[in-house]
C-alpha cells in the first residue's frame, strides 16, 4: 500500500511541476513584450535601476497579450481618480435611494 501512496504521490508532484513550467514559460514570453517607458507619461523606464524596478508598477493583461509599465506618480494619479469616481458613485446611489435615511 505504501508504494503505492507514494507513485501517487510521485505523479501529482510531477503534473505539479509540468504545470508551474509551463506558467512560467508564458509569463516569461509575456516579460519580453515588457514597455521601456511609463504608459502614460512615457517616463523612461531604467532597467538596470533597482529603484524602478521596485516602484514601479507592471499591469499584464494576457488575453489581449500587452504587458504595461506605470511610473509611481501616474499609478498614483490613477488610483486617486478610481477613488473619487467610486465614491461619487457611492454618493449617487444614496442619493437615488431614500430608504437609506436614518431616523
Amino acid at each position: 500500500m505504501g508504494s503505492l501512496k507514494r507513485k501517487i504521490a510521485r505523479n501529482r508532484a510531477k503534473h505539479e511541476k509540468k504545470e508551474f513550467e509551463k506558467v512560467m514559460k508564458k509569463q516569461l514570453m509575456m516579460f519580453d513584450k515588457i514597455a521601456i517607458e511609463c504608459a502614460m507619461c512615457k517616463k523612461p523606464f531604467d532597467k538596470k535601476s533597482k529603484e524602478d524596478a521596485l516602484t514601479w508598477r507592471v499591469v499584464v493583461r494576457e488575453k489581449e497579450e500587452k504587458v504595461r509599465l506605470y511610473c509611481p506618480g501616474c499609478w498614483d494619479k490613477a488610483n486617486k481618480l478610481i477613488k473619487e469616481i467610486q465614491d461619487d458613485i457611492g454618493i449617487r446611489d444614496e442619493a437615488r435611494d431614500p430608504g437609506t435615511v436614518e431616523g
